[in-house]
């Protein structure tokens, strides 16, 4: 694939932001090509080790116009660099003190998801450090947001669902990735794909709940999931299902979403330019969209942060009392 271009037009006629990458190596490398293609700057990236970000430097220029410099180290980073927005794409334990760090330096802030977690920690503690984040940026006139892109496809599952005219009572989810070489621990997958399906629910139905008197959870091997009812004030309760799940034998890949029997299966395909995009497929035909953390990236670009503070907050709450009914 050729490597991809950064639009020459700067952002709403401003001069251009520039990115700084937390993590490059991993999902951060499809984040730092999202930020060239959305008109950004990836100014720099971050990494452990010196050999880590000289390896995740190689794979940047592979993909776009990669001409950003590599730090052995976050403090070193916000030292040497100034840059109007990081990305945390490290390891989920490291996200309080990248977090934190950034916001120290004036930045705005894009984490990936969990937004913060540790399994050393309580979930009170780990609340707790969500909370004094949202409340840091706050005091800082600093946006903070997290990567949880299916909030960005609820829009789209609505405004599919809303020509159907039904009462949404049923939400169903499932989504399956690849083992690899990983433990296959339920907890693990939990903490990993749960804020997905979380992020969907919560953005088609924000004003409701998750009633704990009925939450059943269920966990084992290489699966978990959970059910409960999601009270709306003025409507039936919803009845909800989230499956996530690592599996060893294709279909390596599913994403599927279901308001009451209207289904949404996701997949991605590649344009004629090279840029990958999100294909929807329901029971009236399939659409073809801008892949949806292209779109959460180019939003949180333009002051448009599609996860704000209360779902962040709400996200991390339900994620982490499930694994805690888990047990």
């Amino acid at each position: 694939m050729p490597r991809l271009r950064r639009p020459q037009t700067p952002v709403s006629g401003n001069p251009v932001p520039r990115v700084a990458v937390i993590g490059a190596g991993g999902i951060g490398k499809h984040h730092a090509k999202w930020w060239s293609l959305c008109g950004a700057e990836v100014c720099a990236i971050a990494g452990s080790t010196r050999a880590s970000v000289a390896r995740a430097k190689t794979g940047l220029q592979a993909l776009f116009d990669f001409q950003g410099r590599t730090y052995a180290g976050v403090d070193t980073l916000l030292r040497h660099e100034t840059p109007d927005i990081v990305d945390v794409c490290s390891p989920p334990s490291l996200h309080y003190a990248h977090v934190d760090a950034a916001l120290n330096a004036g930045c705005d802030v894009l984490c990936e998801k969990p937004f913060v977690f540790d399994p050393s920690l309580s979930a009170d503690t780990l609340m707790g450090q969500a909370q004094s984040l949202v409340d840091h940026a706050r005091r800082k006139g600093r946006r903070l947001s997290v990567c949880c892109q299916y909030a960005q496809g609820a829009k789209i599952f609505r405004q599919l669902w809303l020509r159907n005219r039904q009462q949404l009572e049923h939400f169903r989810a499932r989504l399956e990735t690849p083992a690899r070489d990983r433990t296959l621990d339920p907890r693990r997958i939990w903490v990993d794909l749960a804020p997905h399906p979380i992020s969907a629910l919560l953005a088609l139905a924000p004003s409701g709940h998750v009633d704990w008197t009925t939450v059943s959870a269920r966990f084992d091997r290489n699966e978990a999931t959970a059910q409960f009812q999601y009270p709306i004030q003025g409507a039936v309760p919803i009845t909800c299902e989230l499956t996530v799940r690592n599996t060893t034998k294709p279909p390596k890949h599913v994403r599927h979403f279901a308001l009451n029997d209207f289904t949404f299966d996701i997949d991605g395909v590649t344009d004629a330019s090279g840029i990958y995009r999100t294909r929807i497929a329901t029971p009236n035909g399939h659409i073809v969209e801008m892949d949806m953390m292209h779109a959460l990236i180019c939003d949180f670009l333009h002051s448009k942060p599609v996860v704000d503070s209360r779902a962040m907050l709400a996200n991390l709450a339900i994620m982490l009392r499930i694994l805690e009914v888990s047990t």
